[in-house]
């Protein structure tokens, strides 16, 4: 797995009928600008990547995000965020009163 930089700017619901199975289908696509270092430095890409339902109430701001292969229904090998972990997130303190240990 493989971890990037990756601000979200805003999230598209997208929705309808197969036309094949007349299932109904549910795609979140997460507008972004991921972030990367290569050879030539810092690199900047903009696009959209689809988010699994369960970050589909995703936030707009920056995050790790974490990405993982899976094979497409045509069977090509692509890449899907697996997890946002929000960058620069406040940490937790401690109640009043409470001691932390050293």
């Amino acid at each position: 797995m493989s971890k990037q930089k990756l601000t979200v700017l805003q999230v598209i619901p997208r929705s309808g009928i197969a036309r094949a199975t007349q299932r109904p289908w549910e795609i979140f696509a997460a507008q972004c600008i991921l972030e990367q270092e290569s050879d030539e430095g810092k690199q900047l890409l903009v696009g959209t990547i689809n988010l699994p339902k369960d970050l589909k109430d995703t936030i707009p701001g920056d995050y790790i995000a974490e990405f993982a292969f899976y094979q497409s229904m045509d069977g090509k090998l692509e890449t899907r965020v697996v997890s946002l972990l929000p960058l620069n997130a406040p940490k937790a303190r401690p109640a009043a009163g409470v001691s932390v240990p050293a």
